[in-house]
């Protein structure tokens, strides 16, 4: 039996673009022996986002996977946690020399590639490509609103 092609235009078509869009940013991960959690939180601490916190606010990850993914990357040596001088209980992230260079020879890898897949979008793709996924979420969050369900 043959596959059935999903039209273009039907919300099964986004949501397959979508799951095939995860997949790919999945396999970033793997390729560096990572979970994802620790890759996008490697990838965050390089670009200066060093806490639990910030990364949590950045991203789709709770505290509680990023706590299990920071623990991961102390473990393998890539990170190493510091307190702040002005607030000793916030710690910060920041690289090892392994770290640096295990960001520098796969993460930073796979980021390169990312880059050069979006500058072969013209600049009126990208635009696009990034306003109506944010207003599609948008608009998904306003139909999730907690007042829906009471």
């Amino acid at each position: 039996m043959e596959p059935q092609t999903v039209p273009q235009n039907t919300l099964a078509s986004f949501r397959e673009a979508s799951m095939e869009l995860d997949h790919v940013y999945s396999i970033f991960s793997k390729a560096c022996g990572l979970s994802e959690a620790e890759y996008w939180s490697l990838l965050f601490i390089s670009e200066g986002v060093v806490t639990q916190s910030q990364i949590s606010d950045r991203s789709w990850l709770s505290r509680q996977t990023l706590n299990s993914a920071f623990k991961q990357l102390r473990k393998k040596g890539l990170i190493r946690l510091e307190p702040y001088e002005e607030n000793q209980r916030s710690k910060q992230a920041l690289l090892t020399e392994e770290g640096k260079a295990f960001l520098e020879k796969y993460v930073l890898q796979m980021h390169r590639v990312e880059e050069k897949a979006w500058k072969q979008m013209s600049q009126q793709e990208r635009i696009m490509l990034i306003q109506t996924t944010r207003k599609f979420s948008g608009l998904i969050r306003k139909e999730l609103h907690p007042s829906k369900f009471e």
